[in-house]
């Protein structure tokens, strides 16, 4: 299992690229799924080809050890095998390991094509669990991983489910027997030459600092020494990304929380201020990325700040959203309930009415961290999944280019959830 004739005409048809599942107890290894995935493909490659016996027509790493010698043997294999398959998972797109194993192979694979007008076909996904299409990474969108050979129920499933539901078991070996003739077919036809071991210890992850997972984090807020009259100092710092205000059950600013959040869900949080990111916010163009206002109620009666509200409520950009932090111990609130209402919807009328209940019930003023925490989550997906749709909507104006296809050109595209 796993491995590699030394003799190069028998390279692996493919190398599998997979994400580690922590143990959470001693009783069952939690990638035998994946294992087991893993030897049914090398079956079904089998039964279809020419291969000697001894000769694994794959590759996984399961046999290996951490170490020097794990990079070398990754290195090799990555140089030699024919097609390259990234098994699809939450968890994949956020695995270092996982980049590394795509950039070495996807070097490979440029070195090849240069001066060449089209890509070969070489990087084959493997959808093992769904995954919402906003976390994919700019450089998967181009790669169709929906065939109509692999089965009715592949994208909206997954493999791991198709293999854990015995009435799916017959759905799970169509997919895996239509992957294998897809490996094989692109294998044989392209026969991507070998190429140099890369140096793998240094190669970076291809999925470090993707500009296109950006997310911006505005914060609206004043600063301790930009105060309303009789407003109270304990919320503010020295900038408006210091505001938190739940202070005390909050021990950071509230950016800093929304940002571990945001980074959690597959983004690259970018902390501004209105200013900063007013032309990503009032643009009119194809948006750069998903974006959530954390906006302090007071600061909306602001000279400051009120004109670029009002323009933000104009523009109503779906892929910008709204969150209003509402302390229920902030006692100055309290007071002013009333009054601070009147002038949020005032202005900001079109973006307090806008989008889903997660998107509409941010806006009405969340009363703990706690509810903060769990409130944003499910906006985040909302916006991203908002600025995926609108991001299609302008296709490049380059010549000769195609919007990026995420489904089969057969099908409609898949709808997550959250989108409308």
């Amino acid at each position: 299992m796993g491995g590699t004739s030394d003799n190069e005409e028998y390279a692996p048809y493919f190398f599998l690229s997979y994400a580690r599942t922590p143990r959470s107890d001693q009783r069952r290894d939690p990638n035998d799924g994946v294992k087991r995935f893993y030897k049914d493909l090398c079956h079904e490659i089998l039964q279809r080809t020419s291969l000697p016996h001894g000769v694994p027509p794959g590759f996984m790493d399961i046999d290996l050890r951490t170490g020097v010698e794990w990079d070398r043997r990754l290195a090799k294999e990555l140089a030699t095998c024919k097609v390259f398959v990234p098994l699809y998972s939450r968890r994949y797109f956020r695995s270092v390991q996982c980049g590394k194993e795509w950039a070495a192979f996807d070097l490979r694979r440029r070195q090849h094509t240069e001066g060449k007008r089209s890509d070969p076909e070489v990087i084959i996904p493997a959808y093992w669990v769904p995954v919402p299409l906003y976390e994919l990474p700019e450089m998967t969108r181009s790669i169709q991983f929906a065939h109509a050979d692999l089965g009715p129920h592949y994208l909206d499933r997954g493999l791991y489910s198709l293999m854990q539901i015995g009435q799916s078991r017959d759905h799970y070996r169509r997919s895996v027997q239509g992957l294998a003739t897809r490996i094989i077919e692109v294998a044989e036809r392209v026969n991507l030459p070998a190429g140099e071991p890369c140096d793998y210890e240094s190669i970076r992850s291809a999925f470090t600092g993707d500009p296109e997972r950006r997310f911006q984090i505005t914060v609206v807020a004043a600063t301790s020494t930009t105060l309303p009259n009789g407003r109270d100092k304990q919320y503010y710092g020295k900038m408006a990304a210091d505001w938190n205000p739940y202070h005390p059950h909050g021990v950071r600013p509230i950016a800093q929380v929304a940002a571990d959040i945001v980074r959690e869900m597959g983004f690259e949080p970018e902390i501004g201020s209105l200013h900063d990111q007013r032309e990503d916010l009032l643009s009119r163009r194809a948006p750069s990325s998903p974006g959530l206002i954390l906006l302090d109620p007071w600061a909306v009666a602001d000279p400051r700040f009120e004109g670029l509200l009002r323009e933000l409520d104009r523009a109503d950009n779906p892929w910008i959203g709204l969150l209003i932090p509402w302390s229920r111990i902030d006692t100055q609130i309290a007071d002013h309930a009333a009054h601070l209402r009147e002038h949020l919807n005032a202005v900001l009328s079109a973006k307090i009415a806008q989008g889903r209940p997660a998107t509409r019930n941010a806006v009405q003023g969340i009363a703990s961290i706690e509810e903060f925490m769990a409130t944003l989550r499910p906006v985040v997906q909302t916006l991203g999944s908002s600025y995926l749709r609108n991001v299609q909507t302008f296709p490049p104006k380059v010549p000769g280019t195609g919007r990026p296809r995420l489904w089969s050109s057969n099908d409609e595209p898949p709808q997550e959830e959250g989108m409308s």
